[in-house]
């Protein structure tokens, strides 16, 4: 089964701008993976990666031999050992992409490839409930929306400031000129969980925005607001901060989704510091090393909460893999995309509005489960390969 031609996408929308590769086979079957780069910057330079990947390693090749494909590209593209998020998202799109074509060609969903989902519905906590919010007191009132459209765990980043069209800027500069964040942050999370009452999960992600002292700071005054988890409690490559930090904190530290490969991970976990791993299947290398980092975890004791910020296309690949690993937690769901103005629907199956009840059904039929929009998308091509 050759790979006859790969195409690959750049979407210019709103709230999202994903990186998507398609690769055509002459058996008439497609494979679909997504980059991590759908948010911040780095798209352009992620599809760039992709093109070129794509073009020296996986054009004219045999789609089943995937060992193969992402063995050589990880030896032969030089900046595949220890990548940055630029390559390690082009080499996780390519890797996706071929799996996809995998269970296609078996007409079997990737989970039944990597032994069977082990559940049919997926708890999760909602992301991106807040976009449109101009104070916090309109986030506020929006999670209690939130809730009442039946989301049972809800994540808030109480450090960041909410741009125009609904998206989040990160803390700058750690907040060294601001004495007042820390006491302000933890009112916000008061706040919070005042509104929303005490069955409701509630996450925090803090995007390594504080100096340390501030980020212990910080986590004991929240100690008695019941936080499922904290994420990001440092720069990610820090790991002598998270074994000095970690010690100091009572609730779950959760980290992964900028880690890359399960090298990535291994010094991590040495640390024996973080309870919950993020692994970004469009970041860490693609849905079988996602599938080792996971399984990685369990030999230390730890949950898995992949990380998803990516299309319809990424969050039906998120839920394949959290449909069968062992020691999968929750999911991360971003259920209100659309409300953002200029926001761009890729697939479909829109996997954004599939809730219900408080659950995430696991995507069925063939591969992930997904077909692109081509009307959409076709504006969107940056290169045609084959």
């Amino acid at each position: 089964m050759k790979i006859t031609s790969a195409t690959v996408y750049h979407v210019k929308g709103q709230g999202l701008t994903p990186v998507i590769v398609e690769l055509q086979t002459d058996a008439g079957i497609t494979g679909l993976g997504e980059a991590a780069p759908s948010f911040g910057c780095g798209g352009s330079g992620a599809a760039g990666m992709i093109r070129d990947l794509c073009e020296r390693f996986v054009v004219s090749r045999d789609a089943r031999r995937i060992n193969a494909i992402v063995a050589e590209m990880i030896d032969q593209a030089f900046w595949l050992r220890n990548p940055g998020g630029i390559a390690a998202s082009a080499l996780s799109a390519i890797e996706t992409a071929l799996w996809d074509i995998k269970a296609r060609s078996l007409n079997l969903p990737v989970y039944d490839v990597f032994g069977g989902r082990l559940r049919d519905n997926l708890d999760y906590y909602a992301n991106g409930w807040y976009f449109g919010a101009k104070s916090r007191a309109e986030v506020i009132s929006k999670a209690e929306a939130a809730v009442r459209d039946g989301h049972r765990g809800l994540k808030m980043y109480p450090l960041a400031r909410i741009r125009p069209n609904g998206t989040l800027r990160h803390p700058d500069n750690r907040f060294a000129d601001d004495r007042t964040v820390v006491k302000d942050a933890i009112a916000f999370v008061r706040d919070m969980r005042a509104a929303i009452g005490p069955d409701v999960l509630l996450m925090l992600d803090l995007a390594g925005g504080l100096s340390h002292s501030d980020t212990i700071l910080f986590c004991k005054g929240i100690e008695e607001y019941d936080i499922s988890f904290v994420e990001e409690i440092i720069d990610p490559g820090d790991l002598g901060a998270m074994r000095q930090i970690a010690p100091h904190i009572q609730i779950p530290i959760a980290t992964g989704e900028r880690h890359h490969l399960i090298n990535g991970f291994r010094d991590l976990l040495e640390t024996r510091s973080v309870g919950i791993l993020q692994p970004d299947i469009g970041n860490v290398g693609g849905f079988a090393e996602a599938f080792k980092v996971a399984a990685l975890g369990e030999a230390y004791g730890l949950k898995v909460q992949p990380h998803v910020c990516a299309s319809s296309l990424g969050a039906s690949v998120g839920a394949h893999l959290s449909a069968c690993i062992r020691n999968f937690y929750i999911q991360e769901h971003f259920p209100y995309w659309s409300t953002i103005p200029g926001y761009v629907e890729v697939a479909n199956e829109p996997f954004e509005s599939c809730a219900r009840n408080g659950k995430l059904p696991v995507p069925e039929g063939p591969g992930f489960g997904v077909t692109l929009n081509d009307a959409v998308m076709e504006k969107y091509v940056v290169a045609r390969l084959g």
